[in-house]
């Protein structure tokens, strides 16, 4: 990442990280959401929301980089497919990618 290219490969990869990140934690925040509710009076206090949503983000901005060759739908498509991009990034290498996004100091190649 020390180059500031971002490829599509990268970019499937994250996002594939994001759907497993956003799944686990829906499952979590549906298990453990009345005990939150149960304790604080409130089921959006789970910290699995909070991480549910806060990677939502990261896909949104990582979709957001792909428009400008496929549409939602493809996108969506491709991620979704086991047959694309099976790789999965470190939630790290996520992170560094959405600062990079975030700061506006990278360079997109197809």
């Amino acid at each position: 990442m020390s180059n500031r290219l971002i490829n599509e490969e990268l970019i499937y990869a994250c996002l594939m990280t994001c759907e497993k990140v956003i799944s686990k934690n829906a499952y979590l925040e549906k298990k453990w959401g009345k005990w939150y509710e149960g304790l604080t009076g409130s089921a959006d206090d789970s910290n699995y929301r909070a991480e549910r949503l806060t990677w939502m983000e990261y896909r949104k901005k990582l979709q957001s980089l792909l428009l400008t060759k496929y549409s939602i739908k493809e996108i969506i498509q491709n991620t979704k497919s086991t047959k694309v991009y099976t790789d999965t990034a470190p939630k790290t290498l996520v992170k560094l990618v959405i600062e990079l996004i975030d700061s506006k100091e990278y360079e997109l190649v197809f």
